[in-house]
Order: C-alpha cells, then structure tokens, then sequence
C-alpha cells in the first residue's frame, strides 16, 4: 500500500477543446483543465505545474490517456507524448475511450444507481460531438456490477441519432459531453432519463481511474468517421 502511495499516475485528454490533466498521488487526486487551440504549447507547462519544482515526467509510473474520438490533431498529440514516455522513460501507458470515461462516471453516480435499481436490463448510452451536425455515440449495458460495450461505437448526424436515441426505448440512461457543447441533449428524446450535469463532462479524476480499471495498451487512435470516399458511397447508394 506505501509503494502504491509513493507512485505518481497521471492522465491526459487532448481530445477535445480543452487540455485535461489529472494527477493522483499520495491517495489524492489533482487536477488542471485548459482551453487552448495550440495544445502542445501548454501540455508541458500545464505538467510542471501539476507535478511541482521537484518532480517531472520521468518521475511518472503511469499515464493513461484518451485514444478518442476526437479531434485528429488533438488525439496525435496527447497519443505522441504517451507513445514516447512509454518508449523513452518506460511509463506504463493505459488507454481508454470517452465512452468508456462516460459510461465509468454513470456507473459511479448516484443519480444511474437510483435508476438502475430494479430495472432487468439497464443500459448507458454515451454521446460526445463530432462535427457540427454529427455526433458519436456507443450503448453500454451492466451486466451484474460492470458497465460493459453493448454495441460498437456510432458515428451518426442529429436526425440519424434522434431516430438512433427512439429506438432504446425507456431503458436507457443517456450521458453527454456537455461541456463541448452545451444543448447536445436537447437531441435526446423524453423519455429517456439524462445525467445531471455534474457528470455531464469529461472528470479528469476518471481519466485516470477508468484507465487504471481497463488497463489497456492500445493505443491506437479511435476514429470514427468515415472517410470522404466512404461517405460519396453512401450518398450514391442512398440515392440508387
């Protein structure tokens, strides 16, 4: 228990507009959250500060970091500096998804516990913003006490989703990243209960417990949008 106290495990999430750090250490957990259009000019400053004058990154054990989705550029970096503390320093790296994070903070809430209680077949569904009208989602169900993948993640546009988010009907607790954008459970349909809004957002504290849970290596990047030829397809096939 000591050497688990002595140990420095930090988190990253460069996904979206913001930087998140999160540090635990000595049983305690700290955290600094920044808006920045040029993340990497801030990550190592925001690092300092966290770990103070006399530690630095080489004194990390383990960093668990967001593999996404999220902005392309966003996700490179945050997957870069973990790829190279793992290489270089021999950090542990842990990854998980903002889904799992989300699904994580609703299995740890009050407000999904209090729900859940007798329902036969609770499930979480996570939504984050892509792209101006589009959204990722992905459905989570708990099977005994974990929150566990029902389906693969989606990459849906808001009359896709508002018709996706229909078809749950009453059994599914529905919890958003409202921080990147405020009104995104304006698509979600009555019904369907919502999470108060202090889970609402990526918790840096969660970087790092979902990642310490899952304990996944991977660290590829979790894009979910198709590409431009995959949607021309699409188009021409709906069309036919």
């Amino acid at each position: 228990m000591a050497e688990k106290e002595k140990a420095l495990i930090a988190g990253l999430c460069t996904s979206g507009t913001k930087v998140k750090l999160s540090l635990l250490a000595g049983g305690k957990f700290y955290a600094l959250t920044k808006k920045a259009r040029n993340q990497e000019k801030v990550i190592f400053k925001m690092f300092d500060r966290l770990l103070g004058p006399r530690k630095g990154l080489k004194d990390i054990s383990a960093l668990c970091v967001i593999t996404g989705p999220g902005r392309f550029t966003g996700l490179r970096i945050g997957l870069t500096l973990a790829s190279a503390l793992k290489t270089l320093a021999g950090i542990k790296v842990y990854s998980s998804t903002l889904f799992e994070i989300l699904a994580a903070q609703a299995a740890a809430s009050k407000e999904f516990r209090t729900w859940a209680a007798g329902r036969k077949a609770p499930r979480v569904l996570t939504l984050v913003h892509a792209f101006k009208n589009e959204y990722f989602c992905q459905l989570f169900s708990r099977q005994g006490g974990a929150i566990r993948p029902a389906e693969v993640p989606l990459w849906l546009q808001d009359a896709e989703l508002t018709a996706y988010l229909e078809t749950l009907g009453g059994d599914a607790w529905v919890i958003a990243d409202a921080e990147e954008k405020d009104d995104i459970y304006s698509l979600v349909p009555a019904g369907l209960e919502k999470a108060p809004a202090r889970i609402s957002k990526i918790l840096p504290d969660f970087i790092i417990k979902t990642g310490l849970v899952l304990k996944n290596r991977d660290l590829a990047p979790l894009y979910l949008k198709p590409a431009k030829y995959e949607l021309e397809q699409r188009a021409k096939t709906k069309a036919l």
